[in-house]
């Protein structure tokens, strides 16, 4: 997916009904981006669209992977993301300034509905907060072993504290049952 013009879906001239569009979404959808953390991606996207008299449903299902390092030892892999979203469009009523992201209205002279940056945020909402390797068969982690001896190194280890000594009048206060 290159370019914004195959982001649009024309939906003027289609019959009310159930409608899907299938894209594959790689590396030159993100590198227009400002500040996209995406550089590479291998992502499949098919939306289902549901035309009605005055409104869209659109569902989006996302699924793929992306290249990005791991927060644990800095080394990069592919990270798998999958993802399903609704949007519902209306169309021809009063634009408001809804809190509601989901719910978007357009004007009744429009003819075609630009999704790119739709499509943007639906993937990066998919990409997990922690981004790690994932772990093998066995539970151990896949992460650089070189890298984790290296950052163990410089580990600080928190000083144990002596448990603190309390006062023996509040001891007896621990043992009071509240109904």
């Amino acid at each position: 997916m290159q370019n914004r013009k195959e982001c649009s879906i024309q939906f003027v001239g289609l019959n009310m009904g159930e409608h899907l569009y299938e894209y594959t979404i790689d590396d030159k959808f993100f590198e227009n981006r400002d500040y996209s953390e995406i550089k590479k991606a291998n992502i499949s996207l098919k939306i289902n669209l549901l035309k009605q008299s005055t409104m869209m449903v659109l569902q989006f299902e996302i699924s793929g992977s992306i290249k990005t390092e791991c927060d644990r030892c800095t080394e990069e892999f592919d990270l798998p993301i999958s993802g399903n979203y609704k949007l519902v469009v209306k169309v021809g009523g009063s634009i408001t300034d809804d809190e509601n992201d989901d719910i978007i209205t357009i004007s009744a002279s429009e003819y075609e509905l630009d999704l790119s940056q739709y499509i943007y945020e639906y993937i990066m909402l998919s990409i997990p907060i922690k981004r790690i390797h994932p772990d093998d068969l066995q539970g151990h982690t896949t992460c650089n072993k070189e890298m984790l001896e290296k950052l163990n190194t410089f580990l600080i280890e928190e000083e144990k504290e002596e448990e603190e000594t309390t006062d023996p009048r509040w001891d007896e206060l621990k043992n009071i049952m509240l109904n």
